[in-house]
């Protein structure tokens, strides 16, 4: 995996919304929340994939910005890259330490 820049979980005060914030570099400060995060589990045929033995799973993830100090363009394929790399290491930390689960629920054709 590559390294990804230094971030932090933070919480809104009023909310108490855990959000991330980006601690260095050009999108220091920036802080955002995802959504919608998918890791693709299936062939094309309906299988599931055996995460060990595939060449790659690919993931998709929305996100939120909420906070932006220095008005940095956050449309571009850098930022998505870098909050992407973030949550890469949030979801290899996660399975490290056993704190996350896997909804293998094939709702390609039910998106309820």
């Amino acid at each position: 995996m590559s390294k990804c820049v230094s971030y932090q979980y933070v919480e809104h005060k009023n909310t108490n919304e855990i959000a991330y914030k980006i601690n260095e570099g050009k999108y220091a400060g920036v802080v955002w929340n995802y959504s919608d995060v998918k890791m693709t589990i299936y062939d094309e045929a309906g299988n599931i994939v055996d995460p060990e033995l595939a060449d790659e799973l690919p993931l998709t993830f929305d996100y939120e910005v909420m906070y932006n100090p220095n008005d940095e363009d956050l449309k571009t394929g850098e930022f998505s890259a870098t909050i992407g790399d973030i949550l890469l290491d949030v979801i290899d930390t996660s399975i490290e330490h056993d704190q996350i689960k896997f909804n293998t629920t094939n709702r390609n054709n039910d998106p309820s």
